[in-house]
């Protein structure tokens, strides 16, 4: 990083070539801020414009960074227009931006020379605060006008981030990171470094802001996934670790095994998959969340995921079919290597608590031959042969009863209650009896109930 100095603020002249320098990052020039903020410089500098259309320009550019400074979920950079224009510059797809995904070695002198260029041409942008756009529109005004330097985005109590070993940051404080890095440079140029490496540790587009998506006939980011941790996963150490192994080979670049995670409800086959991000996250890892009435979009959500540098997890949470539902055929052609193959950065988990994933009852083999096929076998086997397609599949049984009170007295140590171990067995085993019988989602529930009623802190450790 290079040593922050006082900043002098860019002339109008300036700020007004800026806009004509960007080649890679030029689509953001039809950004609404970008389009309010060049029509504002032209008028600044020449005084031509009606008064009236000027201060609406100003009121609407205003408004529309000041509402993305109060709806982010992370601190501000800056003032509400620097943070604007540095998160617009780190967001974009371009073709400077997706090459460097792959590192600064990787990349040609050319590509690189332009694009340090472009960056003083955004360090121009930056550098004219919010309260440039102020001054200078009160100048021709006459009077004063709204200031809009503070905003006070949404901040939870506590982000989690995705540290992995411990040494590596998660995406959003590793954005901070680069954006307080940019704001304080004397020379953006210098930072191109800093910028590949941003982007060829953390990706582009939304993939550098979220570990985590659901998919909706598009991504749409995650703010706060499942905290969970696998450390802070009990029993079931031989599933979690067959998990884990298969997802590190991926990570490592080897085509690996889709997963099917089966077994009785509560076992922890969901929250296996979700921890994952937190372990491998900062290495590239991200997890896709499809619903199965979304299963039929694997071709469309394949293409945009195949030529990536990022590894991710499609995952589908309690699969299962009924009897009439033919969604299962999608499912089945990515599995067996269709029109619409997984390449090798991307795998399928999923769960379910059925170890056959679609219902059968007499009926169906009944209807096959009331039907008339020739081979009704064979309409039966694909139905029923389903879980076979998933390269390995994972048993999570509901937990014996010592297994049971064994989670139950870790997830109490965890939480800080004391309570004695006698008088916590028979509390749970109770809970367990009246409630959703034993396992470790029922252990969860019985702790988070007995800290409510003895009015514990909850340890996050």
């Amino acid at each position: 990083m290079h040593e922050s100095r006082q900043v002098v603020e860019p002339s109008i002249q300036e700020i007004h070539f800026a806009f004509y320098r960007f080649g890679f990052y030029k689509k953001l020039l039809d950004d609404p801020a970008m389009v309010l903020a060049r029509r504002l410089i032209g008028a600044f500098a020449e005084s031509s414009r009606a008064m009236e259309e000027l201060i609406a320009d100003y009121m609407e550019l205003l408004a529309i960074v000041v509402t993305y400074g109060e709806q982010r979920r992370e601190p501000v950079v800056g003032d509400a227009w620097q943070n604007y224009i540095l998160d617009q510059l780190l967001s974009d797809e371009n073709g400077f931006t997706e090459k460097a995904q792959y590192g600064q070695q990787a990349m040609g002198s050319s590509m690189q020379a332009a694009a340090a260029q472009e960056l003083r041409a955004w360090q121009q942008l930056v550098h004219c605060s919010a309260g440039f756009w102020r001054r200078q529109a009160e100048a021709i005004y006459g009077g004063p006008l709204p200031e809009w330097s503070t905003v006070q985005p949404i901040l939870a109590a506590d982000r989690q981030g995705a540290h992995g070993d411990g040494t590596a940051q998660d995406p959003a404080s590793a954005r901070q990171a680069i954006k307080q890095q940019l704001l304080g440079s004397m020379d953006w140029a210098l930072e191109l470094p800093a910028v590949i490496a941003y982007h060829q540790q953390y990706g582009i587009g939304p993939f550098a802001r979220f570990l985590a998506f659901r998919w909706e006939g598009k991504l749409v980011g995650i703010d706060y996934p499942d905290p969970t941790r696998l450390e802070q996963l009990v029993s079931y150490e031989r599933q979690r670790q067959d998990v884990v192994e298969n997802t590190a080979r991926m990570i490592r670049g080897y085509r690996t095994n889709n997963l099917l995670l089966y077994g009785d409800r509560g076992t922890g086959k969901s929250s296996t998959v979700k921890s994952l991000i937190h372990r491998f996250g900062t290495q590239g890892l991200r997890l896709i969340e499809v619903p199965k009435s979304r299963l039929g979009d694997f071709p469309q959500l394949i293409a945009m995921l195949k030529d990536r540098p990022q590894k991710f997890i499609i995952f589908v949470d309690d699969l299962s079919f009924e009897e009439g539902e033919d969604s299962y055929k999608d499912l089945k052609a990515v599995l067996d290597g269709g029109v619409a193959a997984r390449p090798a950065n991307v795998a399928i988990y999923a769960t379910s608590n059925r170890r056959h994933l679609i219902k059968e009852t007499f009926a169906d083999r009944q209807q096959i031959v009331q039907d008339g096929e020739i081979h009704p076998g064979d309409t039966y086997q694909e139905k029923m042969s389903l879980a076979d397609r998933f390269g390995i599949t994972i048993t999570f049984l509901m937990p014996n009863q010592e297994t049971y009170l064994k989670i139950v007295e870790i997830l109490a140590r965890q939480s800080g209650i004391a309570i004695a171990r006698e008088q916590l067995h028979q509390l749970a085993l109770q809970w367990a009896i009246r409630h959703n019988g034993r396992s470790g989602r029922t252990a969860r529930q019985f702790i988070d109930q007995l800290i409510a009623e003895t009015g514990t802190v909850r340890s996050e450790g």
